[in-house]
This record gives C-alpha cells, structure tokens and sequence, in this order.
C-alpha cells in the first residue's frame, strides 16, 4: 500500500511540472529587450551539462553573428575548435560533451526587431519490453515531446524494435519509429532502420539500410537528416586457402542530392611470408569525385621484412578541379644478428593539381642494437626534401642498466636544412637505488634552436625511511639565454595503514624577472570502516601536466555511508580565481532508501554556483522511484527539475523540467 501511495504522488507530480513551466512561459518579444532602442542587445543563457555535445537550444532566434561568448565552468572557449553555433536557428553545439554537471553560460546580442523565441521542450521516453525469447526480441519503443507553452506542438513518436537470431551466425535487427502527430502519409512521417549480419567459415556479409520520411521528426536523434535514404553492404569472401576477396557498396540519397561509394580489395598469399593486396575505392557527391587504387607487396622471409606499394588517388571537384597524388613507398627491417636491427624507408610523392607540381621525398635509416645484455643503442638519420628544400636530422639513442641499481638514458638530436631553423637536443639521465631505503635520480638536457639555448638540471632525492612513509625532494634549474630559474619540490606521503592515507606537496619557483605562485596540495582520504568514506583536497595554484600554472584554489570533499537500507553519496567543491576574482561552488547530494526488496526511492540534489560581477547559479532536484511488482513486471519513474539564478533573483523563463518512465515486462 505504501509503494502505491508513493507511486501515484510521484507521477502526479510529474504531470503537474507541465502545465506550471506553461505559466512560465515569456511572451514572444525578449523582456531584456523590450522598451529599448538599442540595435543590438545582450542576452545570457545558463546550461547543466547533460554529458552530451547537444544542441543546446538558446532562448533566441536570430543570434548576431560571432558576438557570442562561451563559459564553462569559469573558462572561456574558443569559436569553431571548442563549439559551434548556428545563429540562424539559435543552437549550440560543444566539440566534446558538456559533462553531467558543468555549466556553461553563453552571452550573446540579438536584435530586438527580429529576435524570436526559441520554446523549451519537455521529453519523456518510453522503452516497453514485449518479447524475449532465445532467438527473438521485441520492444514497444517511442518518446513524446512537448515544446512548453506552445499547445499542439507535441510530437509523439511510437513504433517497434526488434531482433532476430533466425539460425546459426545470422542476427537481423530492426526498427520502425512513426510520428503520431504528423499530418502526413505514413511513409512521410515515419522511419525505418534495418542491420543484418550473416557469418560463415567460408564469407561474412553484413547489410544497413535506413530511411527516414520527408516530416519524420526522429532523424535527429539519428543523426540524419529527414528525407534520407542511405543503404550499404559489405561481404568478404575467401575464395581460397590463399585468396581473400572483400567488396563494399554505399549509397545514400539525402533532399535529392546522391552520393555514393564502390570499394574492392584482393589479397593473395603465393606463399608462406609473401602477400599481395590490391584495392580499389571510387566515391562520388555532389561536388567531387574521388578515385584511390592502391597495390602493394609484402615479403617476410627469415631474417627480412621488406614491403613496397604504389598509391594513386585522383580527385576531380567542382571547385578545386582536377588533382593527382601519386605515392610509392618502400619499406624494410632487416634481423642483421640476434641483437641488431635495421629499419629502412624511402618514400617519393608527386602532388600535381591546378597549381602544377610539388614533389616530396623522405629517407630514413635506423639501427637499434644491443652489443650487452643490459645496453641498447639507437642510431638513425633521415632526409626530407620538399621541392627545392632538404633537411636532414640525425638521432642518437642509449639506454644501459650495468647493475640492478643504476640506469642510464640519453638521447641526441640534430635537425639542420632549409624547412627550419637549425635545432639539436640531447639529454641524459641516471636513476640509481643504491638501497632500499634511498633512490637518486639526476638529469641534463641541451636544446638549441637557431641562436637560442636553453639547458635544463634535476636532481630528485626519495627515502622510505618506514613502511607506508615516503619523502621526496627535488630541484630542477632552467637556463635560457640570461635568464635563470629554478624549482624546488618537497613531497610526503604517509599510509602507515588502510585506515587513511596522507599527501602533501608543495613546488617553490624562483625565476628571474618573474616570480610564479607556490603550489601547495594537501589530499588526505579516511576509510574508518567498509561503510563509510572520506576524501578531501586542498589545491593552491595548481598545475596541469604541461606545467602551465593556474592561479586558482580548488577544495574537495566527498563522503559515502551505507546505512542498512540507506545509501548517502555527497560532495561539495570549491574553486576560485586569483586573479579574475571568479568563484564556482559545486555540491552534490544522492540518497538512495531501500523500502523493500522489490522497491526503492532515490532523490538528489545538485548546485553549481559561479560567482563573477554577477552571481548565477543552478539547482537541480532529482527524484525517482522504482517497484517490481513481480518477476515479470516492473515500473521506474524519475523527474528532474533544473532551477536558475541570477545575483540571487530566480529566472523563470530558464526552468528545465525532465521526466523518464520506463516499464519491463517479461515473458
């Protein structure tokens, strides 16, 4: 009686979100810009990462052009490597997803007179499970969106997934998704996607085909346009014991625009340690016409590995007309005695287009041998000429360990000609461990390019003077033309038990005409019993594995318990800027109740808060049940709801409101 209770409170509230984010909603003319006559103005959006690159959809149409500004988590992204906008339609994609609880703030201008509003949307997916049998699935599948605030705008898409295991290694897969609300012809509305896979000892053959209709609104979501027609086939066959055929076909046709694609390889073994491979690949769009055709030898008999192949690639575009890239390559790695190896490499390039002709070579000679056991030397030189330049760089290489406690490593390199300035480097390095107790490390390197140089020095020192206790200190000296520098590193570490565990480093650097920040970390993590858990850190200027510096504090602290039925999850971290005077506060709380076997409650919070000039913040509120109301049926509901503040004043036009309903049934 109570997991009903709760389960009826649950989906009311989740139904009620609805008709309060449509009381929400602004009216079609931007509050910030009304009674106004400024030609453009700024407009902010604020987003939670939803571990996904999006589009996250802006709350305006009609973005100016490049006037955006991309924040994450204090960090300011840069246009076209980081993200991209599409202006027009008022959409935001990242390079990389935005992870589950980052925030990104995007500041734009608009302009007033044609600035419309783009609507929020509510999604509920729906995953029903029909049939599940040992050569057979099928699933209800489908999702329904609603664009908040604009009646009669929902679409709900509905259909069928399947898969089939007919015999043997025979899988077909397959699924069909319709557009309930569009007023079209089924076709039109709907889309179909199909995958099969056939394996035998002698061929395999797989086979995709999609098409999505012209008002089909899930094209999307696979990541298609509508009005797409795409098919492709792949079968690879064994013709012999020494003979491998493989043939592909692609075509797809997209709005009336087609585009396609042919490839064939053949590989053949006349012999053990020889094989010839022949291919071919010619594809086709719209604006350019590629063909490759490739043919190669590999030999390995004995002590030799040796390889040569010619590739042709021609391309006759619309735009850049026709080109012609011809490669030939040799290759060759000689077993010159049980511990000496040579490798070989000469690769000549002809690039003639519209431009006329540009030729490129590379030649390269490498021996890596080991006269003792414990010694291995590197020696090679390589040439590359670039129509009338030539460079050439000569390498150098030793690493030799003449007892259990000593190591040594250096490099040399010299690269001179007319592709660059002048350079050489080298570097040794010595790693001793005299004792168990005692470890000395020590290195140099020299760079020189063109007229500047610069040297390097460490020396690191480590101790275990106790079990679970280590002590190290370390300086490293920089030297560039007049210029002076050091860095000095002490470092403890203390796990005397698995109780608990401390670590503290601090990094002091002492250039000159410059003074960078100390680096100070403190982390310490506490496992008083199986139950329960704690970590903290504490950062000061800390440092990024380039040794780029950010002069930043950064605390974290996090904690778990397991309480009977009871599971607690929760952190809070804190970051601020010391220079931009930029804070960002995050939390996390996550509870988990157990009811009974068959059902549990889990419900969440989530705040990030950044602080500038102006102080916004995001809260997210999670809650979610979950109940088998027996082997065969079972039901999970969840609602999240995103909240957002500015200098402490809740934006109503911003509210997220999610919401996800999934039912198994099992037969």
């Amino acid at each position: 009686m109570r997991a009903k209770i709760l389960l009826t409170a649950l989906i009311l509230g989740i139904v009620m979100l609805v008709p309060f984010s449509a009381a929400q909603t602004p009216a079609q003319t931007p509050a910030a810009l009304s009674g106004v006559d400024s030609s453009h103005l700024a407009y902010t959006d604020v987003f939670m990462g939803r571990n996904t690159r999006g589009p996250y959809l802006l709350s305006w149409k009609g973005v100016r052009p490049r006037s955006e500004r991309v924040v994450v988590d204090g960090r300011t992204l840069r246009r076209d490597e980081e993200y991209t906008v599409d202006y027009n339609a008022g959409t935001l994609v990242f390079s990389q997803p935005l992870r589950n609880g980052s925030m990104a703030q995007v500041t734009y201008e608009v302009d007033p007179r044609t600035a419309q509003r783009n609507p929020q949307t509510l999604h509920l997916p729906l995953d029903m499970e029909l049939l599940n049998a040992a050569r057979g699935k099928l699933a209800l599948t489908g999702s329904y969106t609603a664009p908040l605030g604009q009646a009669g705008k929902e679409t709900t898409l509905l259909g069928l997934t399947g898969e089939l295991l007919p015999a043997g290694s025979t899988q077909i897969s397959a699924t069909f998704l319709t557009d309930v609300n569009a007023r079209a012809r089924l076709e039109e509305k709907s889309g179909v996607r199909l995958q099969a896979t056939s394996k035998s000892d002698l061929a395999e053959w797989t086979l995709n085909y999609l098409h999505t209709g012209r008002a089909f609104s899930g094209a999307q979501a696979w990541k298609v346009k509508p009005d797409t027609d795409a098919f492709s086939s792949t079968l690879k066959m064994m013709l012999g014991q020494r003979l491998n055929v493989s043939l592909g076909y692609q075509q797809s046709e997209m709005g009336g625009a087609q585009a396609g694609a042919t490839s064939a390889s053949l590989a053949y073994s006349p012999s053990e340690g020889v094989r010839a491979v022949v291919s071919y690949l010619n594809q086709e769009n719209p604006l350019a016409t590629v063909t490759t055709t490739s043919a190669g030898l590999n030999v390995q008999k004995g002590a030799i590995i040796a390889g040569i192949e010619r590739r042709i690639q021609e391309q006759q575009g619309i735009l850049q007309g026709r080109s012609e890239v011809t490669t030939d390559r040799v290759t060759a790695q000689v077993n010159l005695a049980p511990n000496t190896q040579a490798q070989a490499l000469l690769e000549q390039q002809q690039i003639a287009g519209a431009q006329g002709t540009l030729e490129k070579s590379t030649a390269s000679l490498g021996v890596t041998t080991s006269p003792l056991k414990s010694v291995q030397l590197r020696t090679g030189i390589r040439y590359d000429e670039v129509g009338e330049k030539q460079q050439t760089e000569l390498s150098l290489g030793l690493e030799a360990k003449p007892s259990s406690t000593y190591r040594l490593l250096g490099n040399y390199v010299q690269r001179e000609g007319e592709l660059g300035e002048r350079a050489t480097a080298s570097n040794v390095r010595v790693v001793t461990s005299p004792n168990r107790l005692l470890q000395v490390e020590t290195g140099a390197s020299l760079e020189t390019l063109g007229e500047q140089t610069s040297l390097k020095q460490d020396v690191l020192l480590a101790l275990q003077p106790l079990q679970g206790v280590r002590l190290e200190t370390g300086v490293q000296g920089q030297y560039a033309g007049e210029q002076e520098g050091y860095v000095r590193t002490l470092r403890a570490q203390l796990s005397p038990n698995r109780t608990w565990r401390l670590e503290a480093t601090h990094r002091l650097r002492l250039l000159e005409g410059n003074a960078p920040p100390e680096t100070w970390n403190v982390a310490l993590s506490v496992a008083p019993s199986s139950a329960i858990s704690l970590t903290g850190s504490y950062t000061r200027n800390p440092e990024d594995n380039k040794g780029n510096i950010k002069q930043q504090e950064q605390a974290d602290l996090k904690v778990q318990a397991q309480m009977n039925a009871l599971t607690l999850q929760g952190s809070v971290g804190l970051r601020r800027d010391l220079l931009s005077n930029t804070s960002i506060t995050l939390a996390d709380i996550a509870l988990v109740y157990r009811l009974s076997p068959l059902a549990q409650l889990f419900t969440g919070y989530h705040l990030n808060r950044q602080q500038t000039t102006s102080e916004l913040a995001a809260h997210t509120y999670r809650l979610g049940y979950r109940y088998a109301f027996s082997d065969v049926l079972n039901i999970s509901l969840e609602g999240r709801m995103t909240t957002y503040q500015r200098d402490r004043i809740f934006q109503p036009n911003q509210t997220e409101y999610e919401a996800s309903l999934k039912l198994g049934v099992k037969f």
